[in-house]
């Protein structure tokens, strides 16, 4: 690799991670420019092109992703290094990016992250829900939750729990529906489901299709607020997790010991990020609140 200035890495990994100048410049506290100025000197220094502008984000080419994966080792040993002098008596600080399908993300991570603040008053959290597995070999997420466990051999996954799914339906739908006995009687039934692409669609949507009954959704949200309150209002029946039906009081659930599905929840991170101190104390407070609230999950 040609000689260049270090400094210029850390306008370099702002600008992919935030991917618009603008909010490369508010994350480092610095003009907009200054940051277009030392991206475009690095590439000088490195003569090679790091990035192209698509639409209004900047995206990393093939040099690019290299010098990427270069820059976070560098970062995160810095950060090791700053930790071991300090005798682990440091300051955590910065932001952490945190993806998670839908439901986890609204209705159990985010009432949470409040508690995180508290303890590390300087740490800032990303809470996103994307619309498809967060893939943090692209930088996309520095932790992700999942549903299934990655075979990216860049990332190191962790398995916090399991999730048990059953069918819950409103008082109000079953007052006109007819009699649910056994699983054969759902053929008769609406179901509220996701739309494939997000949250835990495509996986609810695999599970119900095995329904001795079969399965076509009457109704498809693209969030699980929406399949929630689609639910609740007496849309038909829906698969949900035990702590996402519990928020609304109107919901029973349908044949509990005959029909309901196990998932598995991944916390994964990408390995060039584990001994980030700040990634660190975000993994280890959402290892907690998991360990804390397995009753919800069961």
């Amino acid at each position: 690799m040609k000689d260049f200035n270090w400094e210029s890495l850390r306008f370099f990994l702002a600008l992919v991670r935030c991917s618009t100048p603008s909010a490369a410049a508010s994350l480092l506290h610095v003009d907009h420019n200054t940051v277009r100025r030392r991206v475009a000197i690095l590439e000088q220094e490195l003569d090679t092109k790091l990035l192209v502008k698509r639409d209004d984000e900047y995206c990393l080419t093939r040099e690019g992703a290299v010098l990427m994966e270069a820059a976070e080792k560098i970062e995160s040993l810095a950060s090791f290094a700053s930790k071991e002098i300090a005798g682990k008596d440091f300051e955590v600080s910065g932001t952490v990016r945190v993806a998670a399908p839908d439901g986890l993300a609204t209705f159990f991570l985010a009432p949470r992250l409040p508690l995180i603040r508290q303890t590390f008053p300087k740490l800032n959290i990303e809470l996103s829900v994307p619309s498809r597995h967060s893939r943090l070999s692209k930088r996309e997420a520095d932790i992700a939750l999942a549903i299934t466990r990655p075979d990216d051999k860049k990332v190191v996954a962790k398995k916090l729990t399991e999730v048990t799914l059953r069918l819950f339906a409103s008082e109000k739908y079953l007052s006109f529906a007819k009699p649910i006995q056994n699983a054969a009687d759902l053929a008769a039934h609406n179901f509220v489901s996701g739309v494939d692409d997000f949250d835990f669609g495509p996986v609810l949507n695999n599970i119900l299709s095995k329904l001795e009954s079969g399965f076509e959704p009457t109704i498809a949200c693209s969030s699980i607020i929406a399949q929630l309150k689609a639910t609740a209002s007496g849309g038909g029946l829906c698969c949900l997790a035990n702590f996402i039906a519990e928020t609304e009081d109107s919901l029973e659930c349908i044949l509990p010991e005959k029909i309901n599905f196990k998932r598995e929840i991944w916390m994964v991170t990408h390995r060039d990020l584990v001994n980030l101190g700040r990634v660190q104390a975000v993994q280890q407070f959402i290892e907690n609140q998991f360990a804390e609230s397995k009753a919800l999950f069961m």
